[in-house]
Formats: structure tokens, sequence, C-alpha cells
């Protein structure tokens, strides 16, 4: 049984499915009509898919320009990237589910589930004609958003989230389509603003802002300085991941698995979670088949999520003045790596980044490491970045 229709419970629902599985999956809303949202992926997401999403792809991404206050620097995509309409490629997912034999019940919300002989009892609401069903099972996946309820019952605790907010905006005339922007603002969010065209005259601007901050007031003075016109509003709560706790358990009889936003399966570093989520829902897949083990097969995506987090422990630290020396230290070698490898393939990456720029060492280390640390090793760490880099 899973719970939720999000991209990661219906991928785990198409391959249940596939092998011959019986698959009911709940969710409170109909998931062929969820909400539009523009999302941006890597080349990734063909590779977890095992197929090319065509219907969901309105445009592919080139370049990858970024800005900091007195800096900027170019990122050439080996392969590109792939912007997705989140709403088309939930759409997919459940069609290609539906045709694989799983049942998929919209309109009902998940309410709770208890112990119960050879399993857990999923108790849930029919909406439409407020009536309270119940349901048996061995197996549960929790693919319920940020704000998972299977989550909170199994853990006992609830993930941390940040909002994001994003604005359709026409855009002018002779824009590159191909070429998307990201602009590090630490004055006003510790992540960034970007822009995604969908097309030549139709992109998305948004930010990533911090819970409690004035996100509404700052995307708007963004978008006046760029003299761009909101079309509509898109925005969401994103779960972000932590080390702990384990996205996967063991109530009664029942093995319970967390995929997608409901694991905390976010790169922390941009807050994308659809390649990491579509992972985490195919090694839970590969677990209830008996392929695998879940743990074991979430050990390569927790080590890729957990070096993200160290990147963004260090990202949160920057100030303007970090940000213009962080641009000024991309020169081709290390702009050619982190258009070779994508952003979910950060452990590919990491050492060779570090070789090519040496220097990106006592960058790091120097927002790293305590007050207090004496200056002699700070600059042992910079002379070793210095040698490194000759």
């Amino acid at each position: 049984m899973i719970i939720g229709g999000s991209a990661a419970g219906l991928f785990a629902a198409y391959l249940l499915a596939c092998d011959g599985v019986r698959v009911r999956l709940f969710d409170a809303n109909d998931v062929l009509r969820t909400s539009p949202r523009t999302l941006i992926a890597t080349s990734q997401l063909t590779e977890v898919l095992g197929f090319f999403p065509s219907e969901a792809i309105v445009n592919r991404i080139n370049r990858i320009d970024l800005f900091s206050p007195h800096r900027s620097a170019t990122i050439p995509m080996t392969e590109p990237d792939l912007v997705v309409e989140r709403a088309a490629i939930v759409r997919l997912l459940a069609e290609k589910a539906i045709q694989a034999g799983a049942e998929i019940r919209s309109g009902y919300k998940f309410l709770n589930f208890a112990p119960a002989v050879g399993g857990v009892t999923v108790k849930v609401r029919n909406v439409k004609l407020d009536l309270i069903e119940e349901f048996k099972t061995a197996t549960l996946i929790g693919a319920d958003g940020a704000f998972s309820r299977v989550a909170k019952i199994a853990e006992r605790n609830s993930r941390a989230t940040v909002p994001i907010l994003q604005a359709i905006v026409r855009l002018p005339s002779g824009r590159e389509a191909d070429t998307a922007q990201v602009w590090f603002d630490p004055e006003t969010t510790p992540y960034f603003y970007w822009l995604i065209p969908e097309s030549h005259d139709r992109g998305a601007v948004g930010l990533i802002a911090e819970e409690g901050c004035d996100a509404k007031e700052n995307l708007e003075r963004f978008l006046a300085c760029r003299r761009l016109e909101p079309i509509e509003i898109q925005a969401a709560k994103i779960s972000v991941y932590a080390h702990t706790p384990r996205p996967w358990g063991r109530v009664s009889d029942c093995d319970i698995y967390l995929v997608g936003d409901a694991a905390g399966q976010v790169k922390v570093t941009t807050v994308g979670g659809l390649v990491s989520g579509l992972w985490g829902a195919k090694a839970a897949a590969k677990a209830i088949l008996g392929q695998g083990n879940y743990g074991k097969e979430l050990g390569p995506l927790r080590r890729e999520l957990g070096l993200h987090l160290l990147m963004r422990s260090v990202l949160n630290r920057l100030s303007s003045a970090d940000y213009d020396r962080l641009l000024e230290l991309l020169d081709g070698k290390t702009t050619h790596l982190l258009g070779r490898y994508t952003r979910d393939e950060l452990a590919k990456m990491f050492l060779r980044l570090l070789v090519a720029q040496p220097r990106l060492v006592s960058f790091a280390a120097r927002l790293l490491l305590p007050r207090g640390v004496p200056g002699r090793v700070k600059r042992f760490l910079r002379r070793t970045a210095d040698v490194g880099a000759q």
C-alpha cells in the first residue's frame, strides 16, 4: 500500500505493478489534476526513470550563468538540464502505474495506522462520501510529501521544511531559451534566486527562502529590478535532508518505507528532490521485490545527500564578498567539471573539484573552522591549498 500520489509514490507504484505486485495507492487529491509547478532536473532523470518523459519536458538548458554582487561565472552543460512541468510528470507516472495494474484511489485522506496481526491496519477517509474505511497491509510506503503523516506516526518526528516561491513571467524578446540564471544574494536568502526559461518568451523566476522571512516582498523586489511582471505565482514547502532519522522501519509485522519528500530525499544545496526522490522510490521497490535491502540500496543516495548537506553548511556561512570570492575561484577547470557532472553526481565530482581548484579547501575551511582556531592553522591550510594550485 502506498500513501501519497507524489512522483516518488507513483513511480514506486509503477515499478511494483510492473512486477506483478498488487498495489493500492491513496491520495487526498486527484493525482491526474495536480497543481502545476516548473522544475529543473538534471539529465539523471532519464536514467532513474528508465525512459525519457517527453510529455513532461518543456525545455532543455545548456548553460547556467551564476551571479554574485560583483562577479559572474558560466557553466556549460555537457548534458542539458531538463525543464519539467511537475503536473505533467505526475500525470505521466500515474497513467503508467494504472496501465501496469496499480489501483489509484483519489479523494482518500490518510488518517492513521495501527498494529494488527500480520501487519498494520490503515485508516483512510473517503472525502467524497465522508466515510472512514480500513485496509490491512504488510507493506506500507509513505510518499505523502513534506508534511508526511506516515513519517510523523512512524518516526514520531517532523522534518524541517523550506518555502519556495516563484513567479511565471513573460521574458523580454531576444532572451536565450537554453540559458538558466542564478543570483546569490545572502542579504535576502541563504540560497539563491533563479530564472528558468520554459521557452524564448516565458520562464519561472523564484527563490528559496527561510521560514518566517519576507519571501513575497523579496521576490516582488527582485522582479521589479528586472522589470518582469508575474503571470502566476507558484509556491510550495519542501522538506530538507537530515542524516537522521532513517527512512525505513518496521511496525508490528509491517515494513514501512518513506520515499521522496516524506523521507527528506532532497538536495539541500538546491532544494531539488525530483531525481533523488525517484531514486528513493526505486530503492524501496527493489527492497519490496526482494532484490535488495532498502538501507543498502539507499547507501549511495544517502552519501550523495550527505555531501550536499556538508556543502550547504558552508554556503549558509557565505557573505556577499564570499560569493564574489567563490565565483572568482571558478576557473575553466572547475566550470568544466560542474558542467560534466550533474548535481545528482556530487560524489563523483567532489574530489575532482578540490584537485582542480585546491583553493576551495582553504575557502571552505575558513568558514567551517570554529572561532578561536589559531591563525597558524588557518595559514597552514591556505598555504597547502596554494601549493596544490601551483
